[in-house]
């Protein structure tokens, strides 16, 4: 199995619609797909996928995560009332987490794709630790630390603001010896139904620090009515057409070979 961490600086930016939309692309694909949303005080994936009225199941021993064709997904939206708030403190969050990766029936996947809540908190930090764990439980010298997240995908927007905070993430990543896949600029930019003209709405900041960090550009996604409206109701990125499908296209083969190399 092959993880990757999809992970912003930023709210707002579109990260879990990235993460959504690549699980599923990847389980169109015949690949069996685990999605994991770990943003326990904001989740969303469950809205975008369209199963926000599930609810959690067990065998009477572990978790059932809710199959869409070869994709099984796990959220904590599926335990709480939607409108509560969840005020709780690291510890019971690090033990939820721990319990969706370890005491869910994932089976054997192909790909686990997990979904942070913005920035390096506990969320990150307590996933890492389960890695390791199992990691060094194997007690052997050859395994390398996390061995099985073969990296993560930061997803931002061209605003320095969120581009300052994506660096953050980036030095976090690096300090735990996570691989970074890329970056992917959501927003990149705007067509002109009239002229065709592209218009850079945010600047062309992220090229600045892809230079600067050496980390590729790997999806520059365009800014298009129809992501707002469809939200909710339709994986858009799966079933776009024109430039949004083929730079979404050409992000995921970017990923799918750059994981073929590391692997």
């Amino acid at each position: 199995m092959k993880t990757i961490m999809v992970m912003s600086g930023k709210g707002g930016v579109g990260k879990s619609t990235v993460a959504v939309n690549l699980a599923m692309e990847l389980s169109l694909n015949g690949n069996k797909v685990g999605l994991l949303d770990v943003d326990i005080h904001g989740p969303n994936d469950h809205i975008i996928l369209g199963v926000e009225d599930s609810e959690i199941m067990t065998d009477g021993k572990k978790f059932k995560p809710v199959e869409i064709g070869n994709l099984k997904f796990m959220t904590i939206a599926f335990a709480i009332d939607r409108k509560d708030p969840v005020i709780w403190r690291g510890p019971l969050k690090s033990k939820l987490i721990d319990q969706f990766i370890q005491d869910t029936l994932w089976g054997d996947l192909d790909y686990m794709i997990i979904d942070f809540p913005p920035g390096s908190g506990d969320e990150p930090l307590e996933v890492l630790k389960i890695y390791e764990n199992k990691v060094n439980k194997t007690g052997s010298e050859n395994e390398t630390l996390f061995h099985n997240i073969q990296g993560a995908v930061i997803v931002t927007t061209a605003q320095r603001v969120a581009l300052g905070d994506v660096e953050k993430i980036i030095n976090f990543l690096k300090k735990m010896k996570i691989p970074i896949i890329g970056l992917w600029e959501n927003m990149s930019y705007y067509t002109c139904p009239n002229c065709g003209a592209r218009h850079y709405l945010f600047g062309k900041n992220t090229d600045e620090l892809a230079k600067k960090t050496n980390i590729d550009v790997i999806a520059r996604i365009p800014l298009i009515p129809e992501i707002g409206e469809k939200f909710g109701a339709a994986l858009f990125l799966t079933r776009s057409e024109g430039d949004v499908r083929e730079e979404f296209q050409k992000a995921v083969n970017t990923i799918m070979e750059k994981l073929d190399i590391s692997s």
